[in-house]
């Protein structure tokens, strides 16, 4: 209109286009189904291991002490009562006759059993060590001999054998010594005793449970982030 006012059009904005989010939408979409999948997976497994853990069986096992006592005399009319150092060293080496592949791993105490080490089946013979990690103190004239299986009669028969063993290799050992002058075994106690042991399952259940859970989380939120993040 002639002598009127010019209006200024207001600038242009430049509107994202409603597909632009598309693509980031649709790998979001994605991430979360790989990591619903991941997820059902991970408990799956989770949940079979956890099931094989509880119903693992437990195992046999059996230990008894085969004492060596040195022949009576007036001095020791007892013979439990004298442990002379050369009676020690006869039964070390007796038990690695029986026994010559023995472990050489140190454990914390001697009372340790071999099925607390994790040996479901096997057995071994060895001379008690008191002593620390560092240091050796074998003051027992004793062999100590344990099997673990999977049944009380196969465990009862390894222990029985082996203490036979033992009076075996001794015997032939004191071939040319008078009879009344032999070193003796007694075993202690004196019938073998089998027990059965099936671990701790709740604490295994448990451990079973919280490590696939948190490998199963860490697996499935790596995954969502980096297809989210996409290339």
């Amino acid at each position: 209109m002639a002598g009127g006012t010019a209006v200024a059009a207001p600038p242009s904005v430049a509107l994202p286009a409603v597909g632009d989010r598309g693509p980031q939408r649709q790998r979001q979409r994605l991430a979360v189904r790989w990591a619903a999948v991941i997820i059902a997976i991970g408990l799956l497994i989770t949940a079979a291991i956890t099931y094989r853990v509880a119903r693992k069986p437990g195992v046999f096992w059996a230990q008894t002490d085969v004492l060596f006592l040195p022949p009576a005399s007036g001095v020791f009319p007892n013979s439990l009562l004298n442990n002379p150092g050369g009676l020690i060293a006869l039964a070390g080496v007796v038990g690695k006759m029986v026994d010559p592949d023995a472990a050489a791993a140190r454990v914390v105490d001697p009372s340790v059993r071999l099925v607390n080490q994790g040996v479901r089946h096997g057995w071994s013979v060895t001379l008690p060590n008191d002593g620390g990690q560092w240091a050796d103190n074998f003051d027992k004239a004793l062999l100590d001999v344990q099997a673990v299986g999977a049944t009380a009669a196969e465990v009862n028969g390894m222990v029985s054998r082996l203490a036979n063993q033992v009076n075996l290799k001794l015997s032939g050992l004191q071939a040319d010594v008078p009879p009344v002058d032999r070193v003796t075994t007694r075993l202690n106690p004196s019938q073998v005793q089998v027990f059965y042991d099936s671990g701790h399952r709740l604490k295994a259940v448990a451990a079973s449970l919280a490590v696939g859970l948190a490998v199963t989380i860490v697996i499935a939120l790596y995954v969502r982030r980096r297809i989210a993040r996409g290339p």
